[in-house]
């Protein structure tokens, strides 16, 4: 049985794999980061500039020049709060909505390739590991957050 320290090193090496192996945004005329910003704004749609900024771990001052590179190359939009004008909230452009979908069907794609090459024992044991996993992590969440 893996023990808590081996499971976290092994989530962490899956994490870096990952993201080392992934093609699915090179394609993109963007940075990591401004891609990173993108699926934080999916994430948080409505989100304020400093909102984004303690999301990603990033200082007020790169976070916004990171959007206002974005705004710039039409993929963000920034509009008005309805309850207060002096706040601007950001918003994904359809442009970037269709970019992201794109990002992670690749991704989806190339994921379901990796699992069709595990043995139907190993995805089985896959299934119910993260079954158990998403059910722990999921008892954690407000109500609003499950699904």
């Amino acid at each position: 049985m893996a023990s808590t320290p081996d499971v976290e090193r092994l989530a962490s090496r899956l994490r870096t794999l990952a993201l080392q192996r992934s093609d699915a945004w090179l394609d993109l005329d963007l940075t990591l980061p401004q891609l990173r910003v993108l699926f934080a704004v999916r994430r948080r749609d409505g989100c304020t500039v400093s909102e984004l900024a303690e999301t990603l771990g990033r200082r007020l001052a790169a976070t916004s020049a990171l959007v206002n590179r974005l705004v710039r190359a039409g993929l963000l939009d920034r509009v008005s709060d309805q309850d207060d004008r002096r706040r601007i909230r950001l918003r994904l452009t359809g442009e970037a909505e269709q970019m992201l979908t794109a990002v992670d069907r690749r991704s989806a794609d190339r994921f379901a390739a990796v699992l069709g090459r595990m043995s139907v024992r190993g995805r089985a044991a896959l299934a119910e590991a993260l079954t158990e996993l998403i059910d722990l992590v999921s008892a954690d969440l407000p109500e609003k957050g499950r699904s």
